[in-house]
């Protein structure tokens, strides 16, 4: 009876193993590993809520209200184990939530929406994400228990599980890992072995509600086993090896043969996408997936009168704390409305270029519009929005810029080199956010700073030598996943700089922290490069016809912008073949025509002889090196993975091999092996021989697989009569082999089309019979195995006993 009641503790345990061992892939998402102990707590306090009941009404049968008892005692341990971990000074003693509790746990949800929403990933594991993450993942649970046991379909568990995962697929470069992966996947196999001991109960009695099988074509009662006897057919020491092996394989395959599983591909880029998904734009997400994409992904229009290449910046980063870079959160600080935005730098070290722009965002879906920097006026767009006075940004609520029109007004120094290089003189009133070199600088990356401005005397000398370096890079969307370094920590910036390859994010963020090192304010913009024209204009009041662009999510960007005095910030191109090189940055060393551009999208973006359009050959690029235009294929590794499915292929095979093989020995060896293989077929198909069994006996206990048509009755006869003539009849008898053959295989096809379609699928791949001489052998050798423990006991005993009598 005790072994009845707690049953089901192992399908329980296996559920927790998943979802909090699946929880580890979430490392990455949020800083560190200290949310993971909550996370764990609820969990299993969780499904030890449902345990706990099921035990309790184990004895109780018929009682249809089974189910709902037991989901509302583990969602009951699931509120105690949230107030005990998240509300506890406003719960009554730490586990019932109080009056107070529910608005505590409104506040931790508009943290973990903010968190959600604006922060970069690893994000803070604050007490709302935290709380939030340990909540659903409870809850996962509980209903995995639910489809798992009440519903008794332990393999549409599978799906909840796999909500666990979908996380981190979804936002980390690197996808779930294998740790995370095996855990999950380990627990679901386990699911499935302990589910199919346990019976999976509809009255959440485990096995003490289960009805008695019957066979579905004639009704005969099967005989019943115990719990302890069931546990140890679906956990056998033979199931366990395959439970292992298959976990194993997974996590050992799986990276090889779905492409970028565990460097971030899986799914492709590993990041949400800024069009159509509200992501916030989250600049440093975002980017990966849409310059991955085969095609553009979204359309933004938009028309200038500018005389230069135009970039739509949405947000910028300027925090850095050696382990990402991050947008700063000042919703208290935005000002309205957008008709008199001011910057805190005035321009002061040359004329100003005004610039008219419409634009039309789509289906962009974020927080912040884009707009060409610096804006001085914003009209026609529909809700709120501020502006940020440090970094003039325009924000509103998390979707608001889908579907909008509307007209942009912005200032610009008309920059030139001798500007630029007059302008040496102390930057003020920065805050120490955007000049402070970011701890954990590598010596590599301070040493390659300092080695390319070397000699040169002012900032920008030493800003277009850094920009000049970076250029001689390969562009490769690619590379940086699949070598592992896809982010924007310090380890991602010496990887970067080593490999000399990667997109817009590691050219901007490795000359910003090199621009910090040499004396350079710096900060990051995100946005969009200028796109391509449209061959369209548009028309405005009190304007000429501008212009008309288009970008999509190929185009997304990001970019340095570097502060110099009296000119403010000021936008440099480190990547090549995105964007377009100022005309001010461009210089006449090998360092711009050395470029390994693999492309140039905005190449002939303005016709050559519009004033301030850089020069051809700053846009155009040189041939790149032999192999670099595209990245090698990758055949060696896909001939390995090939041989390793094969490999695991042949394995997987073996069994049934063997099994055939077996089954060919014995219809060659006469009655007696043919009887043999009649026995074969009932231990594959859950009735084996009984030592106790006559001939007859056992054919009888054979037709609970007859059909309609009862020709396993006939055939049994047949075969019954044969093999009983040949053993027990007159010598000298000539059996009918021919027709004792049929007879089987009439047996062994009317077996399989009994089982269901799964169980019938595992006798194909793996059947008991194949390894029943192995289990013959060991019960053999086990005797002897047994005394021969026994003696070393006993010698062992004995040496022990006379050193302590020399000692």
């Amino acid at each position: 009876m005790r072994a009845r009641r707690f049953a089901h503790l192992g399908v329980e345990a296996f559920l927790a193993l998943s979802v909090a061992g699946g929880a580890a892939s979430y490392g990455g998402v949020l800083r560190g590993f200290s949310w993971l102990y909550p996370v764990i707590v609820v969990t299993c306090a969780a499904l030890a809520g449902t345990a706990l009941a099921r035990a309790a009404l184990a004895g109780r049968r018929g009682a249809p209200w089974h189910p709902v008892v037991v989901a509302a005692a583990g969602l009951a341990a699931w509120v105690a184990a949230m107030c005990a971990m998240f509300f506890r000074d406003t719960s009554f003693a730490g586990l019932i939530p109080g009056p107070r509790a529910f608005a505590s746990a409104r506040e931790a949800l508009d943290q973990a929406w903010h968190t959600v929403v604006f922060d970069a990933v690893p994000a803070a594991p604050n007490v709302g994400i935290v709380a939030l993450l340990a909540g659903a993942l409870g809850l996962i649970a509980l209903v995995a228990e639910t489809i798992a046991i009440s519903c008794r379909l332990p393999a549409l568990a599978g799906i909840a599980l796999l909500a666990v995962l979908v996380v981190p697929a979804t936002l980390k470069p690197n996808s779930v890992g294998a740790v995370g992966f095996a855990a999950a996947a380990a627990g679901y196999l386990g699911i499935l072995a302990t589910a199919q001991a346990d019976g999976g109960s509809a009255d959440g009695g485990g096995p003490e509600g289960r009805r008695s099988r019957r066979d579905t074509t004639r009704g005969a009662r099967a005989p019943e086993r115990s719990p302890g006897e069931l546990a140890a057919a679906a956990l056998s020491p033979g199931r366990l090896i395959i439970l292992i092996a298959a976990i194993v394989a997974g996590a050992l395959a799986l990276p090889q043969v779905v492409p970028g599983f565990d460097r971030g591909l899986f799914p492709e880029g590993a990041r949400l996408r800024s069009f159509g998904q509200n992501v916030g734009l989250n600049p440093l997400i975002s980017l990966g997936s849409d310059l991955r994409s085969a095609e553009g992904v979204g359309i933004l229009r938009y028309a200038t009168n500018s005389t230069i290449p135009l970039y739509l910046r949405t947000v910028t980063v300027s925090t850095f704390d050696g382990g990402s870079w991050a947008p700063d959160n000042r919703d208290d600080q935005l000002q309205y409305p957008l008709t008199g935005i001011t910057p805190r730098t005035p321009i002061t070290a040359a004329p100003s270029v005004t610039t008219t722009t419409v634009i039309t965002t789509g289906g962009f879906t974020s927080p912040y519009l884009p707009a060409p920097y610096a804006p001085t006026s914003v009209d026609g767009q529909r809700g709120r929005f501020g502006w940020d006075p440090a970094d003039l940004s325009i924000k509103g609520d998390p979707s608001a810029s889908r579907d909008q029109f509307y007209t942009v007004r912005s200032t610009r120094p008309d920059i030139t080199r001798d500007v630029l290089a007059a302008a040496n003189g102390t930057p003020r009133g920065l805050s120490s956010g955007v000049r402070d070199v970011p701890r954990g600088v590598p010596a590599s990356v301070r040493s390659a700073a300092e080695d390319v401005t070397r000699g040169k005397a002012t900032a920008f000398e030493r800003a277009v030598a850094i920009q000049a370096w970076l250029r001689t890079f390969q562009y490769s969307e690619r590379a940086p996943v699949e070598d592992g370094y896809d982010g924007t920590g310090m380890d991602v910036l010496e990887t970067f700089l080593q490999k000399r390859s990667g997109y817009c994010i590691h050219f901007a963020a490795a000359m910003a922290v090199m621009a910090r090192i040499v004396g350079i304010p710096s900060r990051i913009a995100v946005g969009f490069a200028p796109g391509r024209p449209t061959g369209q204009t548009v028309a405005i009041p009190s304007a000429q016809a501008l212009t008309e662009y288009q970008v999509d999510g190929r185009d997304a960007h990001a970019w340095p912008e570097l502060y110099f005095e009296g000119l403010g910030w000021v936008p440099f191109e480190p990547t090549p073949s995105r964007g377009v090189t100022p005309a001010y940055s461009v210089t006449d060393s090998g360092a711009q025509s050395g470029s390994t551009n693999l492309d140039q999208l905005n190449e002939g973006l303005f016709p050559s002889g519009i004033p301030g359009a850089p020069p051809a050959e700053s846009q155009a690029s040189a041939p790149a090196a032999s192999g670099a235009s595209t990245e090698a294929s990758p055949w060696v590794a896909a001939a390995l993975v090939a041989l390793g499915v094969l490999a695991a292929a042949l394995v997987l095979a073996l069994p049934a091999a063997l099994r055939a093989a077996q089954r060919r020995r014995r219809l060659d060896r006469g009655l007696d092996g043919i009887w043999e293989e009649l026995e074969a077929v009932g231990l594959d198909h859950g009735l084996p021989p009984d030592p106790a069994d006559s001939p007859r006996a056992y054919a009888k206990r054979l037709t609970a697989w007859e059909t309609d048509d009862g020709g396993l009755r006939r055939a049994l006869d047949t075969l019954t009569a044969e093999y009983e003539r040949h053993a027990y009849g007159r010598p000298g008898y000539d059996a009918d082999e021919e027709a004792a053959r049929r007879a089987v295989a009439v047996v062994h096809q009317t077996a399989r089309h009994a089982q269901r379609p799964v169980r019938r699928a595992r006798i194909a791949a793996l059947p008991p019979s194949a390894f029943a001489w192995l289990a013959r052998a060991l019960t053999a050798v086990a005797p002897a195995a047994k005394a021969a423990g026994a003696t070393v006991r006993a010698a062992a005993k004995a040496a022990a006993r006379w050193v302590r009598r020399r000692s």
